[in-house]
């Protein structure tokens, strides 16, 4: 190996040093209310109207999920969870709902991602209750700044359900709210994905290497 080889050779050495470094890219979460995810332990079996876990969805040191049903107007708190319910809301098997008055009581889940990570809201399924086709609409927040990222507009799911792909992502976290009607209309599905964020510095060293690696490969054809 010649001499003017060496520092190309590190500085790539370096560069891929740091890459293997960088956390897993990426952590799939599916929410689909399957198996036993009732009760304040997250652990028990579900029944037509059981409180689900606040558990439920967490994955340590990556993503915090939590749920909660409120008065549209107010904000006010009138389930602190969501609830189960094993069919009839359109062809969904397993859903969460919340609130009791179908006019003016909303759902959200809070999706908070670990330091150092990003959350993607990539998809969800909506069904109503019996086909009552009372009408929801759903939007997905930042979480930090309030700004809406997604709206779905007004909808009704009737006997088949209603797919929606936000594809939004935040480091901040994201609120997926759904109402007013979210004691007829049912969610499932809740498709996340949480990817790791490299530091500024990392970025920055990233950036200092490809840089040193293009101008040896510059002054190796100069010579």
């Amino acid at each position: 190996m010649g001499f003017h080889r060496i520092p190309t050779v590190l500085a790539t050495l370096g560069l891929t040093a740091l890459l293997a470094s960088a956390p897993a890219a990426a952590t799939d979460v599916l929410l689909d209310f399957s198996g036993n995810i009732c009760g304040d332990a997250t652990n028990a079996a579900c029944t037509n109207g059981a409180g689900i876990g606040q558990g439920y969805g967490d994955v340590a040191g990556l993503l915090d999920v939590s749920h909660r049903a409120f008065v549209t107007a107010t904000g006010t708190t009138v389930n602190s969870s969501l609830f189960y319910w094993s069919t009839a809301y359109s062809d969904l098997e397993g859903v969460a709902w919340g609130g009791s008055n179908p006019d003016t009581h909303s759902a959200e889940f809070v999706f908070t991602p670990g330091a150092g990570y990003a959350v993607t809201l990539n998809s969800m399924d909506f069904g109503d209750y019996l086909n009552r086709n009372d009408g929801s609409s759903a939007v997905v927040l930042d979480l930090l700044t309030g700004q809406t990222l997604w709206s779905s507009g007004a909808f009704d799911a009737g006997t088949t359900r209603l797919s929606f792909m936000p594809g939004v992502s935040s480091v901040n976290g994201l609120v997926l709210r759904f109402g007013p009607d979210s004691y007829n209309t049912g969610i499932d599905n809740i498709s996340l994905t949480v990817t790791a964020v490299p530091e500024p510095g990392t970025w920055a060293m990233l950036a200092v290497g490809l840089g040193v690696i293009g101008a040896l490969r510059r002054r190796r054809k100069a010579d």
